[in-house]
């Protein structure tokens, strides 16, 4: 009988265990130790938007950022060697981020930035290389053909931002 009930208490015991190693389990799996790669990006745009403050229009005015019917589109470029793979995100405050992953190849990769109501606002592009490659991933922002922004990775970080407003 004295054997039955040390059989039981072992077997308590183990629930116990199974019970708090679950808890612990769940509570580690919520945890942000997997960090995802759209993280970074978040927390460069939050940053960005912090300010809340609104400008003030002059009656009769035009407000800048706003491209005429015959204004040429922006362009997002993103260079580097054939074979690097790539992911980040794209656009604007008001015509929203565009997320993008690809392989370069022989050429640049372009991406065209969409304007919310003909008005641009400050281009923003931010990129990462999926894989640590020799040699460097360039963004670039064109406006009608024109480089007005770039930037690149660096032997330190395999990250590159680019912002630009008109």
């Amino acid at each position: 009988m004295e054997r039955v009930l040390i059989g039981c208490g072992g077997l308590a015991i183990l629930a116990v265990l199974a019970v708090v190693l679950l808890g612990l389990g769940a509570i580690l799996g919520n945890s942000d130790v997997d960090v995802d790669i759209e993280e970074p990006i978040e927390d460069i745009l939050d940053e960005q938007d912090g300010g809340g403050e609104s400008a003030q229009v002059q009656p009769g005015a035009q407000p800048d950022g706003i491209a005429p019917a015959t204004a040429a589109a922006l362009v997002v470029r993103v260079t580097g060697p054939p074979g690097t793979a790539y992911s980040g995100t794209y656009g604007t405050a008001q015509g929203g981020m565009t997320p993008v992953e690809g392989v370069l190849g022989a050429g640049p990769a372009e991406y065209a930035v969409e304007a919310a109501g003909g008005a641009f606002g400050e281009v923003r592009a931010v990129f990462q290389k999926s894989q640590p490659v020799p040699g460097m991933l360039r963004a670039e922002v064109l406006s009608a053909g024109e480089v007005v922004a770039e930037g690149s990775t660096s032997e330190e970080s395999d990250w590159v931002e680019v912002n630009w407003s008109p």
